[in-house]
């Protein structure tokens, strides 16, 4: 199968385009206050609303124009993340362009999900199950992102790579190539013959296997073949709420399983992990697997910022010894990605391009006057590395981004006498010293750094030393405090009540039924950190700022001892 994208969908994106038919004026904004909602993806169906005929996003004033394809009878739908979707009554195009002011309610919060091991994968059957309403949410991020592949609407500046990997994923070698602005993603694969050396006539050698696009699993085609099911997060999705998405039937066909995952916060789609499945049997001695991140921007296109498809390289080992049969071994893996961003951005091909999880250091010759550092930022709370952390020197003059395995590779023309900086929001929370580092690394050598966040116990013997028995040290509670944009909220209150039974100290009662408050004022990027709470605690967190609503969430402190829990402000 390999997964072709579904030219069905895109020619209906295109339609978007045509001009030969009625006009229809979209005007979208907020529900209850009036204000216009840019970047969501208003379409025009078929009057039985089943059938898109174009689309496009609402601008800064939150218009939009579309075309019918003639006189008729059409509906008006407008979709964004974190709001309902708006559906119009029938309209009816005639010679006059018809104005549609459609009113965008808040979405409710996704259903409970269930630990992955309870789950049980069923056919989507709409809204009103926990995968139904994951569905909904996903499917309005996964229609935007394939509107804006197929109608080009974000030029891209893209860097593509193509790797052979070790058996432990360590890069052999590795070609690297620019695309500027480009109209959409390229849809890279691997063929049979770069990853079987023996090339047998069990497969033919034309066959390529790509990463999935959003058309694809969007389709009726692959969503009536798959059975669904909502999960928690756990590993390096701790926290993300998932879809998770296996082919509803055995058959012998390669397939596609996996994974959906979406912020619970904000709704908003993350990223797709996904394995192939059934592939021909000297396939099956690794995962054949990728992955695909998903990034919204400001005037509401998406686009996947970062992916890749990883498959075993294998040879086919034949014996002397006529009692042992020939078998396939393993040699390492190819894998083909690239990253992508908005033309213009700015990025280089070396540091945008390394998305291979776990990959080793490769100690590839540098110029004469050419200096570089590499590194890996692990997260012990987690026990994964580190993602997403912007590495910088000179005040972010050179700057990088670790991996999904957590490291980083950044060179610089001559000598490095600075301080090398690490950001990200887990690093300044728990205030790792290591984010700072002085380095000296004279031209033409190498140079290497570590930032580690402790483990939560380490954490909070460091933050917040012994509790009042002196017994292990005190509960942490930390996180963040914005506004409905996402952004900070400095010089908030924060504060944590909840009742004790008792007290011990020394063997002996030495109190009951006590109040206990932790507080705390939020720093200038909102984030906070408050000691001294009590293991398995009932708390009330509340935070509070000048001429809004107290903030209220009920919690319990974990096992852990560490509670991280973030504050969101709604639009007043």
């Amino acid at each position: 199968m390999h997964l072709r994208s579904i030219l069905t969908i895109t020619a209906l994106f295109l339609a978007g385009a045509r001009t030969s038919a009625q006009e229809v004026r979209i005007e979208v904004f907020e529900a209850g206050t009036g204000q216009p909602i840019v970047g969501a993806n208003v379409s025009l169906y078929d009057s039985a609303g089943t059938i898109p005929l174009g689309g496009g996003f609402s601008d800064q004033n939150g218009r939009t124009e579309l075309r019918g394809q003639g006189k008729g009878a059409y509906r008006v739908k407008a979709d964004k993340v974190g709001y309902d979707t708006w559906t119009s009554v029938q309209l009816l195009l005639g010679e006059k362009s018809v104005l549609v002011r459609a009113a965008m309610a808040p979405t409710r919060n996704p259903s409970t999900v269930v630990a992955h091991n309870e789950t049980a994968c069923q056919l989507l059957t709409g809204p009103g199950t926990a995968a139904g309403d994951l569905w909904a949410e996903i499917r309005k991020a996964l229609t935007a992102s394939a509107m804006t592949e197929a109608q080009g609407l974000v030029p891209l500046d893209v860097d593509i790579y193509e790797r052979a990997l070790d058996r432990n994923l360590g890069i052999v070698a590795e070609h690297v190539e620019q695309r500027p602005r480009i109209a959409r993603r390229p849809a890279l694969g691997i063929s049979w013959d770069q990853i079987d050396t023996t090339r047998r006539g069990d497969a033919s050698s034309t066959e390529v296997y790509r990463a999935p696009d959003a058309a694809t699993i969007l389709s009726d085609q692959f969503v009536k073949s798959h059975c669904y099911a909502a999960i928690r997060g756990y590993g390096a999705e701790m926290g993300l709420t998932g879809l998770e998405f296996k082919p509803a039937r055995v058959a012998g066909l390669p397939e596609l399983t996996g994974v959906l995952w979406l912020d619970p916060k904000d709704n908003t789609l993350r990223s797709l992990n996904f394995d192939y499945i059934n592939l021909p049997i000297p396939l099956r001695v690794a995962r054949t697997t990728g992955r695909l991140e998903f990034q919204q921007l400001p005037s509401g296109q998406w686009i996947v910022p970062r992916w890749y498809i990883r498959m075993p390289r294998v040879v086919r080992v034949a014996s002397n010894d006529p009692r042992i049969p020939s078998h396939d071994s393993l040699l390492g893996y190819q894998e083909v990605g690239g990253a992508a961003r908005p033309a213009g951005s700015g990025a280089t091909a070396r540091n945008a391009s390394a998305t291979t999880e776990n990959v080793a250091d490769v100690d590839s010759p540098s110029t004469e006057n050419h200096s570089s550092i590499v590194g890996v930022v692990f997260d012990s709370t987690t026990g994964r590395a580190l993602p997403g952390v912007i590495v910088s020197l000179a005040g972010g003059k050179f700057r990088t981004t670790t991996n999904s395995g957590g490291r980083f590779e950044l060179t610089v023309d001559g000598a490095m006498n600075d301080t090398l900086v690490f950001e990200h929001p887990r690093l300044k929370l728990f205030r790792v010293p290591e984010r700072k580092q002085i380095i000296s690394i004279p031209p033409g050598a190498r140079g290497q750094a570590l930032v580690l966040v402790p483990s939560y116990a380490t954490l909070r013997g460091r933050l917040c030393g012994r509790n009042e028995t002196g017994t292990e040290a005190q509960g942490l509670m930390a996180g963040y405090v914005v506004d409905a944009a996402g952004k900070p909220i400095g010089g908030a209150h924060v504060w944590a009540s909840w009742e004790i039974n008792w007290v011990e100290q020394n063997g002996r009662l030495v109190s009951t039924n006590q109040q206990r408050t932790v507080e705390t004022n939020t720093n200038s990027d909102g984030s906070y950190l408050m000691c001294g709470l009590t293991r398995g605690a009932q708390i009330t967190a509340k935070v509070g700022i000048a001429g809004r609503n107290t903030l209220e969430d009920r919690l319990v402190v974990p096992a852990t001892l560490v509670l991280e829990h973030d504050f969101r402000f709604g639009a007043r």
